[in-house]
C-alpha cells in the first residue's frame, strides 16, 4: 500500500464581503477547477460532486484518487466546509493497480472560515488529502518505508502547489465572475 496524507493551512484576503465570498466559494463545482491536480468528475446535486485528484509522479506513475463530496455553509458562523459523503447514486470507485498506475478512494476535505475585514473578507482554510491506494506493479521491488517517504515528500509538496494554485486561480476568476454576479434582494 501507498499512505498518501496531506494537510496544509492557507488564509489571504479577498476583495469582497463576507457575504459576497461565501456566495462566490460555495460554488463547489464552479470552485473544483481553481485546484491544480483536481477536476471535476460529476454532479449529482448543486453541493455534491465527484472529484478526482490525478498526478504522474517521478515521470513515470499515474496516481488517481476519487472522493465523493459534499459542500456546507453556515452563513451565520461564515464557515464552509467540504467533506466526504455516501453519494447513492453514484457509482462506487473501483481500485485499480497496473504497472505504473494506481487508482482508489480517498479523503479530500476544506475547511474555511470567513473574517469580516469591512469591505474585504480575510479566509482561513485548510485542505486535507488521505488515501491508502495499492502500490504500481513497477513499486514492488521497492522496500514500503522508501515508498511511503517518496509519497509523503510528494504529497507535501502537491497539497502546497493545490493550496496556493487555489489562491491564485479564485482571485483571477473573481472579477469575472463579480461583474455577473446578482445579489439577492431582501
Amino acid at each position: 500500500m501507498i499512505n498518501i496524507t496531506g494537510s496544509i493551512k492557507r488564509a489571504f484576503v479577498f476583495p469582497a464581503i463576507p457575504e459576497t465570498a461565501l456566495t462566490y466559494y460555495s460554488d463547489i463545482s464552479r470552485v473544483a477547477a481553481f485546484l491544480p491536480h483536481i477536476s471535476l468528475v460529476h454532479t449529482y446535486a448543486p453541493n455534491q460532486i465527484r472529484m478526482l485528484y490525478e498526478t504522474v509522479e517521478l515521470g513515470t506513475y499515474t496516481i488517481q484518487i476519487y472522493s465523493d463530496l459534499e459542500c456546507t455553509v453556515d452563513l451565520a458562523a461564515k464557515q464552509l466546509q467540504v467533506y466526504p459523503v455516501k453519494i447513492e447514486t453514484a457509482a462506487p470507485i473501483q481500485a485499480e493497480t497496473s504497472m505504473r498506475h494506481t487508482t482508489g478512494s480517498g479523503l479530500f476535505a476544506i475547511d474555511t472560515q470567513f473574517f469580516d475585514l469591512g469591505s474585504q473578507t480575510r479566509i482561513e482554510y485548510t485542505i486535507r488529502l488521505k488515501a491508502d491506494l495499492e502500490r504500481p506493479l513497477g513499486m514492488r521491488l521497492m522496500p514500503k518505508r522508501v515508498v511511503n517517504r517518496i509519497a509523503q515528500s510528494i504529497t507535501d509538496g502537491r497539497v502546497r502547489e493545490i493550496a496556493d494554485g487555489f489562491i491564485k486561480e479564485s482571485m483571477d476568476a473573481f472579477p469575472g465572475w463579480e461583474a455577473t454576479y446578482q445579489p439577492v434582494s431582501e
